[in-house]
């Protein structure tokens, strides 16, 4: 699938490739590695994750990361439990992850000073080192996605996963999962090609609604994908577990009712569903991510440049503009 780059969006997209390269460069290794030196120190025995919009999907896809590759647990923490309900958590010896591009938001800011303050140790992902978020945390991961001006968040979103990850590789010295994301920018130049999103986007054009479904680490690409359809296309789109999808959700999953279901190579707790929503009539596209690096953490990324620019794609073909959303900024500020 080609890329024409008449938005900002679509050449932030574009930049993808070399915006992850940035995070494999001897100066970005540094710090993570000494990130995670001070983690292996503080030996936490549970992680809490603190994040809004695309940076929380991020999140969901390292807690599946953090859950299996260092067996500690996580828990999403909702900034309002601070802002709002004016909470303390108790937070001595636990570690805190928060995501942010902008940095700006002040309750999640608010929220990790009281997380510090209580005794935890506040690590931030954000593409804003000077930011009143980073200067809440104890340690600042510059995630280099570089300049972002379309208010879908794309390359931020991908950097905040890609920093994630290589700070869980040098935590738990996993040196396959290392060799996995230093190979990632070079396979993404080679510009995987996921035929089925054709089919996708002819069925959402001629339906404005989908579910996405997936398990796994790759439900929070499903969250993701299904914001970046709100936001910029203006289509309905739900996102689901697959093992939470037949508990309710699947009741209106008929009548031609287009479904995307997110398949990784390792994953075989989806095939139920795949099975069963056909049969009451929903269409189910089913897509499947090549093994490029051939690690289960980092091949499902791949899915991520595509499905943005067929975001993008749908979105000037409906006559949108998927740069500066109705009603959307870049940096939302919540209570």
């Amino acid at each position: 699938m080609t890329q024409s780059a008449t938005t900002q969006m679509a050449r932030e997209i574009d930049e993808m490739p070399d915006a992850a390269r940035r995070l494999a460069t001897p100066q970005a290794r540094s710090k993570s590695q000494e990130i995670a030196a001070a983690l292996r120190e503080l030996k936490p025995n549970t992680v809490i994750t603190v994040a809004r919009g695309s940076s929380d999907h991020a999140a969901n896809y390292l807690s599946y990361a953090i859950q299996s590759v260092l067996g500690l647990p996580v828990a999403s923490i909702g900034p309002s439990i601070h802002s709002v309900y004016g909470k303390e958590l108790k937070m001595k010896g636990l570690a805190a992850l928060a995501i942010s591009q902008s940095g700006g938001s002040e309750d999640i800011a608010a929220l990790c000073r009281s997380l510090a303050r209580n005794g935890g140790h506040v690590v931030t992902l954000t593409n804003t080192p000077k930011s009143p978020l980073a200067l809440a945390a104890q340690d600042v991961i510059d995630i280099l996605a570089g300049s972002e001006h379309a208010v879908a968040a794309t390359k931020s979103f991908f950097n905040s996963t890609i920093a994630g990850l290589w700070l869980i590789a040098d935590w738990a010295d996993d040196h396959d999962l290392a060799a996995a994301l230093y190979r990632l920018p070079d396979c993404m130049k080679e510009d995987i090609e996921i035929p089925a999103l054709d089919e996708v986007q002819q069925a959402l054009r001629e339906t404005q609604q989908t579910t996405i479904i997936a398990r796994g680490a790759a439900l929070g690409l499903a969250h993701e994908f299904a914001l970046k359809l709100v936001e910029t296309c203006e289509i309905h789109a739900a996102s689901y577990s697959g093992a939470e999808v037949l508990h309710g959700p699947s009741a209106v999953l008929r009548d031609g009712y287009p479904v995307i279901a997110l398949s990784t190579p390792d994953e075989k707790g989806i095939e139920q569903v795949l099975e069963r929503l056909p049969v009451q009539g929903a269409r189910v596209i089913t897509l499947t991510t090549p093994p490029a690096t051939g690690h289960w953490l980092v091949d499902p990324l791949f899915s991520v440049q595509p499905f943005y620019r067929l975001a993008e794609r749908l979105s000037v073909s409906l006559g949108l503009d998927p740069d500066n959303p109705p009603h959307l900024r870049k940096v939302t500020k919540t209570l």
